[in-house]
């Protein structure tokens, strides 16, 4: 079990970074090189550009910056090429999948080269090795598309418009995973660009130490520019919505925290998350999403899902907007269900399982997000997600990942929407007051657990730091070993680094 204290970069198990930090150059003349290197074929555009404004959007609005130039290759080759050309003249960049990601500068850069994967988006699929090859630069939806065309799936993103390569590289959290394992876990082999330029392969067999490490280690090591992913068959999947007042909120609570500690595991197949919401008009509401990934029949679901939907618990509304159908089409209700185009923050912690202790953070939450009610277009989200057994023993049987999970935890998270830039200081305020006093709740219960998840994490948290002291003492060998002048610690300034880097 996880201890509340995390790994200080402090520790003498972790060393400094190599070297000085490396000086940055002129972005405008790196974007110069770059577009000379590719002969000024459009793959390098500029503000002035039409294409600019395209190449240049995110899920999240306060995620968008406007780097200097953005680079656009079209496939390993060209991303060698460019690492090349960053390593030697010094060029910050940031890399961008998906564009999903909640913090500003992460996955994109405003005084830099913006590297926009989203040309690399093939997907094949092997009918003999019943893999999927999957281009960094996808998005969940190309992969879902491509594959269950042969009646198979992937462990992947429940929103479809993710991109694949920051979802994978974070972790991965998918409505199969208490069956199979975090999407990482299923990666079968990582392409992967290095600082020096080289393309190399890291499985089970090959660099099996970077293999590892890149399970949760995000863009630490290089630019993974090819997964290859195993497959599994799914015969239906079933999606369904649950709309709760507050009057059912105990009920409802004390009914997903029964599943999450026993029955989830008795039948893997099903998924539950809770999320509780409210907006500046203090209007609330309390959700429940279970899936089942087998044929289910409505009248007679799975005894595990089932006092969900029975109507045992009062609900306002029950959708099902995935009857019977595939988890790609679930994937494309979800993006539907979570509009872009908002002002948004998020932050994580997890905890051991405690039912009162869940509902005193919900009361925590509440108290400290409704200062912030007046905030125009005000929203904020409180939900958590099991983590059981059985998930983490598919995952051990597929050799582990870097996350450093051994026992069953709840992984909570903590958003807010707002409208205006003008608010973005005042909701970063609310961003560290809330994450303060819901740790520090836990903390006080002894129910505070040392790990964050990647793909949920704030910008201000120390993600990696908290995966463990066995796993960031080798995460920091592989580091010195692939990055040994730490160019994805210095010339990529956003992302969660590796402690000492």
């Amino acid at each position: 079990m996880f201890t509340i204290v995390a790994v200080f970069v402090g520790s003498c198990l972790i060393p400094p970074a190599l070297g000085a930090p490396l000086a940055l150059g002129n972005s405008s003349t790196c974007c110069g090189m770059l577009d000379n290197a590719f002969l000024r074929q459009g793959k390098v555009v500029y503000p002035a550009s039409a294409s600019y404004g395209a190449l240049n959007t995110y899920w999240a609005q306060s995620s968008q910056e406007m780097p200097t130039c953005i680079f656009s290759p079209s496939n390993t080759q060209d991303v060698s090429t460019a690492v090349k050309l960053f390593t030697k003249n010094s060029c910050a960049f940031a890399i961008r999948s998906g564009g999903h990601s909640y913090n500003p500068g992460f996955s994109s850069i405003y005084d830099g080269v913006l590297m926009s994967l989203g040309k690399m988006n093939k997907v094949t699929y092997s009918t003999t090795s019943k893999c999927a090859k999957v281009q960094s630069g996808a998005r969940w939806r190309n992969v879902y598309q491509a594959v269950e065309e042969y009646n198979v799936t992937v462990i992947g993103g429940q929103n479809a418009d993710v991109g694949v390569g920051g979802y994978l590289l974070g972790g991965g959290i998918s409505f199969l995973s208490n069956e199979y394992g975090w999407g990482t876990d299923n990666v079968k082999n990582f392409e992967i660009v290095l600082a020096n330029g080289d393309i190399v392969n890291a499985n089970q067999q090959s660099n099996t130490a970077l293999f590892r490490a890149l399970k949760g280690g995000s863009s630490n090591f290089g630019i993974v520019t090819e997964f290859t992913l195993n497959t599994v068959k799914v015969n239906a999947f079933t999606g369904t919505v649950g709309s709760y007042p507050d009057s059912s909120n105990d009920a409802l609570m004390e009914a997903i925290f029964k599943y999450s500690t026993g029955d989830v595991d008795v039948d893997p197949k099903s998924h539950v998350i809770y999320l509780a919401s409210f907006n500046e008009t203090l209007e609330g509401q309390n959700l429940l999403f279970a899936s089942y990934s087998d044929f289910m029949k409505l009248e007679d679901p799975p005894k595990v899902i089932k006092p969900f939907l029975d109507g045992s618990i009062p609900s306002g509304q029950l959708a099902i907007p995935q009857k019977n159908g595939t988890l790609g089409a679930m994937g494309d209700i979800l993006n539907a269900f979570q509009s872009a185009g908002k002002r948004t923050t998020r932050q994580t912690m997890s905890i051991i399982p405690d039912l009162s202790l869940l509902k005193k953070l919900r009361e925590v939450w509440v108290g400290v997000s409704k200062k912030y009610k007046d905030v125009a277009g005000f929203e904020s989200e409180f939900a958590f997600q099991p983590i059981a057994n059985k998930w983490i023993a598919a995952s051990k049987s597929k050799g582990g990942n870097s996350m450093g999970i051994e026992s069953p935890i709840f992984v909570l998270w903590v958003q807010s929407f707002w409208s205006a830039a003008a608010d973005d200081g005042r909701m970063g305020g609310l961003e560290t007051e809330l994450i303060t006093q819901l740790q520090d709740t836990a903390k006080a219960a002894g129910k505070l657990v040392s790990y964050e998840y990647l793909n949920y994490g704030g910008s201000k948290q120390d993600i990696i730091s908290h995966y463990g002291t066995e796993s960031v003492y080798n995460m920091v060998q592989v580091k010195k070993k692939y990055d040994p002048q730490n160019v994805f610690g210095t010339l990529v300034p956003g992302g969660f680094k590796i402690p000492g880097f």
